[in-house]
């Protein structure tokens, strides 16, 4: 005769170890949603700042964004009278990105550390490649809508890109940070070589 049950073992018992490294993971995701969402704030929030008088920091927030972005008025969305702090497509970029980051918790487990297929990022920049292209070569005449619009899954791609390799590194100790060649245990994946 069998033996009777004597406990209760749960098939999906968490140790404290991996209750840890999905806390880390979760933060990690915090801190990405959290940046990509202050970006979008900065961007909107410039021209605020200018039109309520706050010129130095509007200014400021221009200057940084100016470092990535050619931000010519006529190519901007604007707020309050006032051009956004990049322009339609770097617009469409960032809010692209705070959207994927967003979601990507719906669509992927925080866990998962290796990166989605290139395919993916190169599928995503054809879009805004088009755009640019038809637009230069005089084909089309693209707008501010255009513009934003086929950016933003290149934004999203890139989330995908970057928020594993953020939570990578949130789960890395120092010694594997400091030393890249050591094998990780529990690795979803790896970086390509």
């Amino acid at each position: 005769m069998p033996e009777a049950i004597s406990e209760y073992v749960p098939q999906l018992a968490h140790s404290e170890e991996s209750t840890r490294r999905v806390r880390r993971a979760r933060h990690a995701w915090g801190l990405a949603l959290a940046c990509a969402a202050g970006l979008v704030g900065l961007i909107v929030g410039a021209p605020l700042l200018k039109a309520a008088g706050f010129q130095a920091t509007a200014e400021g927030v221009y200057r940084g964004f100016g470092l990535v972005c050619h931000q010519m008025s006529e190519r901007s969305f604007h707020v309050a009278g006032e051009p956004l702090a990049v322009c339609a497509r770097c617009f469409g970029l960032y809010v692209g990105a705070l959207a994927g980051v967003a979601v990507y918790p719906l669509v992927r487990s925080l866990m998962r550390r290796d990166f989605p297929a290139r395919a993916w990022l190169l599928a995503a920049a054809v879009p805004t490649t088009l755009d640019f292209a038809l637009g230069f070569f005089g084909v089309w005449e693209n707008t501010h809508a255009s513009r934003l619009l086929t950016a933003l899954p290149l934004g999203v791609a890139l989330a995908f890109c970057a928020v594993p390799g953020l939570v990578d590194l949130s789960l890395s100790t120092l010694r594997e940070f400091l030393r890249p060649g050591l094998p990780r245990e529990g690795r979803g994946g790896s970086l390509p070589s």
